[in-house]
Protein backbone atom coordinates (compact mmCIF):
# COMPACT_ATOMS: atom_id res chain seq x y z
CA UNK A 1 0.00 0.00 0.00
CA UNK A 2 1.14 3.51 -0.75
CA UNK A 3 0.00 6.55 1.99
CA UNK A 4 -1.43 9.28 0.88
CA UNK A 5 0.50 11.67 2.56
CA UNK A 6 -2.34 13.70 4.34
CA UNK A 7 -4.29 12.84 7.20
CA UNK A 8 -7.92 11.76 7.10
CA UNK A 9 -10.79 13.96 8.20
CA UNK A 10 -13.63 13.32 9.43
CA UNK A 11 -16.11 13.98 6.34
CA UNK A 12 -14.46 11.21 5.08
CA UNK A 13 -15.66 8.41 7.25
CA UNK A 14 -19.15 10.46 7.45
CA UNK A 15 -19.29 10.23 3.69
CA UNK A 16 -18.80 5.93 3.83
CA UNK A 17 -21.61 5.78 6.62
CA UNK A 18 -24.13 7.78 4.76
CA UNK A 19 -23.45 6.03 1.53
CA UNK A 20 -23.42 2.48 4.04
CA UNK A 21 -26.94 3.71 4.91
CA UNK A 22 -28.37 4.11 0.71
CA UNK A 23 -29.98 1.40 -0.93
CA UNK A 24 -26.89 1.03 -2.79
CA UNK A 25 -25.01 -0.93 -0.19
CA UNK A 26 -27.66 -3.12 0.36
CA UNK A 27 -25.76 -6.27 -0.42
CA UNK A 28 -22.64 -5.20 2.10
CA UNK A 29 -22.59 -7.20 5.28
CA UNK A 30 -20.40 -8.11 7.67
CA UNK A 31 -17.56 -6.16 6.06
CA UNK A 32 -14.49 -4.61 8.34
CA UNK A 33 -13.62 -0.94 6.21
CA UNK A 34 -10.35 0.00 7.17
CA UNK A 35 -9.65 3.82 7.55
CA UNK A 36 -6.00 4.26 7.95
CA UNK A 37 -5.18 5.97 4.75
CA UNK A 38 -2.42 3.46 3.68
CA UNK A 39 -0.45 3.33 6.89
CA UNK A 40 -1.59 -0.01 8.11
CA UNK A 41 -0.46 -3.26 7.46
Amino acid sequence: MFPFGRFGQPDGAARLLAWLMTDEARWITGQVMHSEGGFGR
